[in-house]
């Protein structure tokens, strides 16, 4: 029954070589023999160019041409009585045929002949790379001897003498008293007093958790906390900040103090001394830029205060307070230069280019009057992030309110709010490091 219909099938589709398209090929085809076009080549002529009811085969154009041919003797022996012209059409037929038969035996076997020196080409290849890689492990196999078995021993026991460290943490761009909501950032960042307070929670527990750890393999009993500015949010810093305030400054002041002061306290718990060096930022800033000399701040403002807060505890909480908007100052015989950052302008990430030429300069200025440091500290830009220099490292801290307003809406970026927190080798420099994650319960 399936063959039936599969005939069936194929005689629909069958070229009718008398009628519409058929013809025109039929007489196409006819022409082109008369000019000793192939049929291969004929074939694939027709196919361009008529539209017939399936694709025409070499065999099928030359079955076509002998049929005309052949019906075309036929009709005439009824009109003619020689022989001879007959036959020499039939030979004339044979002899094209045999023709068409050698062409393609000619390219069948010179298809034959590539496919072999193709395929002979690949296994020299193989044989070639086979034989460079067998090379390469007898060479390893000769030279190469495996180690004799051997009883393997414990190490003789480590004797551990504990040096002196120092800590260090990067504390800026607290911005307290700053009111970014959900709604307003599409529900990228939010940040408030009451976030803020938790988020110093956060970062003493962690100060606390990893200098717990270090403190089994050395002596770290002192904290040194390098305040780099923009702790308050300030106001009339920049069109409508007034109306992103979740306290006015002297609320700021007094609110941020109290918590800053409680956390010390806190770490006193942990450090036998705590060491605090601050310097001021632009949001601290009192009146118009460039109005006022650089201490005229509200970041002066509140170190003045906790130091005056826990004037109880000044003989284990030192401090320093320089009215210049950066300062140089050591652990050990390590140089550390903090300045805030905003004099190192930036669009729309960080400034590399910026701090090389303020570090350059900066290493100019002071080695012209004797002084050097190894690392470089700055805040105010809001990407944590370090840049290895000749002698030290380009450090900038991060932020404890992550994305702001303006970086998530105007620059489309964010980054988690972070601090950063070192151990110091008061010979050698940094020694480890954690960048402490806020945004984390």
């Amino acid at each position: 029954m399936v063959n039936n219909y599969q005939q069936k099938e194929s005689s629909k589709m069958r070229i009718c070589w008398t009628k519409g398209e058929g013809k025109k090929a039929l007489e196409y085809i006819i022409r082109r023999r008369k000019e000793n076009a192939s049929f291969a080549v004929i074939a694939d002529e027709v196919n361009h160019r008529f539209r017939l009811k399936k694709p025409v085969t070499r065999s099928a154009v030359r079955h076509a041409y002998l049929k005309y041919v052949a019906d075309n003797i036929e009709n005439d022996l009824h009109t003619t009585t020689n022989t001879e012209e007959i036959v020499s059409i039939y030979d004339q037929i044979e002899k094209e045929e045999n023709e068409e038969n050698e062409i393609e035996e000619v390219i069948r076997q010179a298809k034959e002949k590539a496919r072999r020196e193709r395929d002979k080409r690949i296994m020299q290849k193989l044989l070639k790379e086979r034989g460079a890689t067998e090379l390469i492990i007898e060479m390893f196999k000769e030279q190469i001897q495996a180690y004799e078995w051997m009883d393997i021993q414990p190490p003789e026991p480590v004797n551990i003498f504990p040096k002196t460290e120092e800590a260090l943490l990067l504390f800026s761009d607290a911005q307290i008293g700053e009111h970014i909501t959900l709604e307003e950032t599409n529900g990228l960042g939010e940040y408030n007093i009451h976030i803020f307070k938790k988020r110093m929670d956060s970062l003493v527990k962690q100060i606390r958790e990893f200098t717990y750890i270090h403190q089994l393999a050395h002596n770290i009993d002192t904290l040194n906390i390098f305040m780099l500015g923009d702790n308050v949010d300030g106001i009339g810093i920049y069109p409508g900040q007034v109306h992103h305030l979740d306290a006015l400054v002297i609320d700021q002041m007094l609110i941020g103090s109290e918590k800053i002061a409680e956390s010390l306290l806190k770490l006193l718990g942990t450090f036998k001394k705590i060491k605090i060096t601050g310097i001021v930022g632009n949001h601290g800033r009192i009146g118009r830029k460039g109005e006022n000399p650089s201490y005229v701040n509200f970041d002066y403002l509140l170190y003045k205060m906790l130091e005056r807060l826990l004037i109880n505890y000044k003989d284990r909480i030192e401090w320093h307070i320089p009215k210049s908007n950066w300062t140089l100052t050591h652990i050990g015989k390590v140089g550390f230069l903090l300045l805030h950052g905003d004099t190192v302008k930036a669009w729309n990430g960080i400034p590399y280019y910026g701090i090389d030429r303020a570090d350059a300069r900066l290493t100019k200025m002071l080695s012209a009057h004797g002084k050097t440091y190894q690392y470089l500290c700055m805040g105010h830009h809001h990407n944590p992030g370090d840049v290895d220099s000749a002698n030290g490292e380009k450090i900038l801290n991060g932020t404890m309110v992550g994305g702001s307003l303006f970086s998530i809406n105007q620059l489309h970026t964010t980054s988690r709010p972070s601090q950063w927190f070192f151990g110091v080798d008061p010979e050698k420099g940094i020694t480890w490091r954690y960048k402490i994650l806020l945004d984390e319960e």
